[in-house]
């Protein structure tokens, strides 16, 4: 698959959101461990899926310069197994975005994520697919501090809509800040779904929701 085209097209699309100008050079990196059940068909089958947890990991850089996007690479590992079936949604996000609000109470990012799935599938009697496909899904992030309290709530949103292929990731939650020394350290804490409804995506046909709870760690520089 040729990756820098269709990062270009992200990026030149994210374009037409206007931007916000942030005041300083920033990264974020972090680290989520999800406890996460799986319901749903692989072509047409009903499977009885096994929990498992997995874990997402993501790092964000933030810059001053208005007409260029922000970029965060998220991993997100989503694989699981039922009884005769494998499901692997691994998969990494590309996204770019702009911050529309940087306040002390609120914050606001928009953009585009370029999803990129590189899993596999199958059931008993047919052969395991790899699902190496990559899928334009809209971006929303958004943030609610309580103002001198450390305390605050998020939102985050990937989602796409097409009539062959509706895919959408969210994640709900509370955090808490703690400020040491030159960083940030921010606990969260929430509820994440990731539901995976598809015809003929690389091969693949499924309707799969994936949920659970989530606890993660954040340092902010």
């Amino acid at each position: 698959m040729k990756l820098k085209p269709s990062l270009l097209a992200v990026a030149l699309a994210a374009g037409f959101v206007v931007p916000a100008q942030a005041d300083v050079l920033g990264v974020k990196a972090g680290m989520d461990l999800y406890f996460v059940s799986t319901d749903g068909k692989l072509d047409a089958d009903e499977v009885a899926w096994n929990d498992k947890s997995r874990i997402s990991a993501y790092a964000a850089f933030e810059h001053f310069i208005p007409i260029i996007p922000n970029l965060m690479v998220r991993y997100n590992s989503l694989g699981t197994a039922g009884q005769g079936a494998d499901l692997d949604l691994t998969n990494t996000d590309f996204i770019f975005y702009y911050e529309l609000l940087d306040n002390p109470g609120v914050e606001l990012d928009l953009g585009v994520n370029y999803r990129l799935y590189t899993g596999e599938a199958g059931t008993n009697g047919w052969e395991t697919q790899d699902i190496d496909k990559g899928v334009f899904m809209g971006y929303a992030r958004s943030r609610f501090n309580l103002v001198g309290t450390g305390v605050f709530a998020f939102a985050d949103v990937s989602l796409t809509n097409y009539s062959d292929r509706k895919i959408s990731d969210y994640q709900l939650g509370l955090g808490y800040g703690l400020g040491i020394f030159a960083f940030d350290l921010n606990l969260r804490g929430g509820y994440r779904q990731h539901d995976f409804d598809v015809r003929n995506f690389n091969g693949i046909t499924a309707d799969v929701s994936q949920d659970g709870w989530f606890l993660g760690a954040e340092l902010a520089f």
